[in-house]
């Protein structure tokens, strides 16, 4: 028999963590700010654990980060901070997608887009189908529906929606998002695994495709597209070269005319700085050129060599400290009228004779374009010159689009203000008021201003960091306060629906990716890639596209993911409503 002493000292360090742990309790409840950021930082080192190319990701790591942290002790935290995260997180979604959502309404995205509401549709079907049999309420269809689909902002949609059915008590309406929470969380983690496994491993077998890597890289030199996103073209249009003149082709004539002969050509160059008898002196348009002169010549490689430089010229020589200025790469955005309806050339011509255009955006997708294309309102083009030049040029351009740090706030709280007040309003449908919500109003006008931005980039400035914080920070928050209040009736509810809310995850997750596999194989004729790439993005399943260009050894099935990955945001959102409504 074995006996254990336990001294004073061993008594007095258990009350000592006893006291403490109490202390932290007690500090937890009466101060719930702390709680939060202790679920967001637990979550997003949750979130970051990886197995292979699997990892739970920020939102789920935080549901679970909440979930521990409400076990710990009774925390109240109001309803507004919830929907001010949720309210955010939708808008700042809704942007990010909206110019892929409008682009797939139109030209090749179309078929990507049908298949995706076919597939947010049959999810739909699935997961009614499965809530019914299952005699699953409102808060278990929900949370089905969110973890089985993969779609994290179901869960605020749906809870906003069971606070809005009648006759349902504050405490039913606890019990209920405490459902959604479980029933998230459970078939979340198996079907982001399921998910990715079966699309990267399986899917590909199943439309008859063995090798997927090389099935992707036939489709890369097809598209001309690169496999290697770490690499850029060794190509550079635009090139800046030293020489020293000696021949009698430029020598004894000035800047300006050289310069003009070469325009008349249909080839243009720049004289940018000369070095003299050991000083370094600006090109000025007067400045006559002599015999022994090094000078910087700007232009495309292709007009220096048409030109014959430096043949006839002088010698190419390497004088880094003649190169030795500053050359500024920006976005304008055309908004002079008096440039609109002119061709690239002439306008430069006229008005920016000493900046080079490097490439065309216009409706928020790069475009093919040459001297000869025609200006439009809003086109944004991406320009190259020496400092002086563009901040000289700029005025009879347009808008600078430059890269700043600073959100347009008015722009961002105008759209939720908008978007909150066209979800205001309801319709009396079988005796239930339905509405978007005010979240869901604010997911409309996101799409619609984040478009507009796309379309003409004046205004409406959401760096990508802000951007990050309203749309994870706002998600994660709203699911960690989601874990918070739901941590006591966790354990309770895996032990009362767990096997079968672990089954019915897996068909909800499956079902609707096999249908939208071979219709998008046999009804639209997508490649292997591409369609894996569709299906991905219908379900919103992030870490399956991961592992679809892991396994191809590709980016290719990104090019299929991003419409449909609008498409199912949006839907599948609105689905967190509609699956309510149906279950109430």
């Amino acid at each position: 028999m074995w006996c254990v002493r336990v001294t004073g000292a061993d008594r007095g360090r258990a009350d000592l963590g006893g006291r403490v742990w109490h202390w932290f309790t007690t500090t937890l409840g009466e101060h719930p700010e702390i709680a939060i950021f202790l679920a967001l930082a637990g979550g997003f080192f949750i979130g970051r654990l990886r197995y292979r190319s699997l990892t739970l990701g920020p939102v789920t790591g935080t549901l679970l980060a909440g979930v521990l942290v409400g076990l710990t002790a009774d925390i109240e935290i109001p309803d507004l901070v919830k929907t001010v995260a949720f309210v955010g997180f939708l808008f700042a979604l809704g942007y990010n997608v909206g110019p892929q959502f409008f682009a797939g309404l139109r030209g090749d995205g179309v078929k990507q887009l049908v298949l995706g509401v076919v597939n947010c549709v049959i999810g739909l079907g699935v997961v009614y189908l499965a809530a019914r049999l299952l005699g699953y309420g409102p808060g278990w269809g929900a949370g089905l529906l969110a973890g089985g689909l993969t779609q994290s902002s179901v869960i605020g949609v749906a809870s906003a929606a069971i606070q809005e059915l009648p006759g349902v008590s504050a405490s039913q309406v606890k019990e209920l998002e405490s459902q959604i929470a479980v029933g998230y969380a459970v078939c979340y983690l198996f079907g982001t695994a399921a998910a990715a496994y079966f699309l990267s491993s399986l899917a590909p077998r199943m439309m008859g495709t063995r090798d997927l890597a090389a099935a992707a890289h036939r489709l890369e030199r097809r598209l001309g597209v690169s496999k290697d996103p770490d690499t850029a073209p060794a190509y550079y249009s635009v090139v800046r070269r030293t020489y020293r003149l000696t021949g009698d082709a430029v020598i004894g004539r000035t800047v300006s005319q050289v310069e003009s002969d070469s325009v008349e050509s249909g080839h243009r160059l720049l004289f940018l700085r000369i070095r003299r008898d050991g000083e370094v002196v600006d090109a000025t348009p007067g400045e006559v050129l002599r015999d022994g002169d090094v000078v910087t010549l700007a232009g495309r490689r292709a007009d220096l060599i048409a030109l014959g430089v430096p043949g006839g010229w002088g010698e190419e020589v390497d004088d880094p400290g003649l190169l030795d200025y500053r050359v500024e790469t920006l976005s304008i955005v055309v908004t002079r009228r008096e440039l609109v309806g002119m061709t690239i050339g002439d306008a430069f011509a006229a008005y920016a004779p000493d900046l080079f255009v490097n490439r065309l955006v216009r409706g928020g997708k790069e475009v093919p374009w040459s001297d000869r294309v025609v200006l439009h309102r809003g086109d944004e083009l991406e320009v190259q010159g020496d400092r002086a030049h563009m901040e000289d040029s700029l005025p009879r351009l347009g808008y600078a689009n430059r890269n700043r740090d600073e959100t347009d706030m008015g722009y961002v709280g105008s759209g939720i203000v908008i978007g909150a007040l066209v979800g205001v309003p309801t319709v009396a449908v079988a005796g239930a008021d339905i509405g978007l919500t005010t979240s869901g109003g604010a997911l409309i006008l996101g799409l619609v201003f984040g478009w507009l931005r796309a379309r003409y980039p004046v205004f409406g400035r959401f760096p990508p960091a802000a951007n990050w914080l309203m749309n994870t920070g706002g998600l994660c928050t709203f699911v960690g306060i989601v874990g918070i209040t739901a941590g006591p009736g966790f354990v309770s509810g895996i032990g009362q629906e767990g096997l079968s809310l672990v089954v019915a995850g897996l068909v909800v997750t499956l079902l609707p990716m096999v249908v939208s596999l071979y219709l998008g194989r046999y009804l639209f004729g997508f490649s292997t890639p591409i369609l894996l790439g569709v299906v991905a993005g219908a379900n919103t399943t992030t870490a399956s596209i991961g592992a679809i260009t892991e396994a191809a050894r590709s980016q290719t099935p990104v090019l299929g993911y991003t419409v449909p990955y609008a498409i199912g945001n949006t839907l599948l959102t609105i689905w967190g409503a509609i699956i309510v409504a149906l279950l109430a």
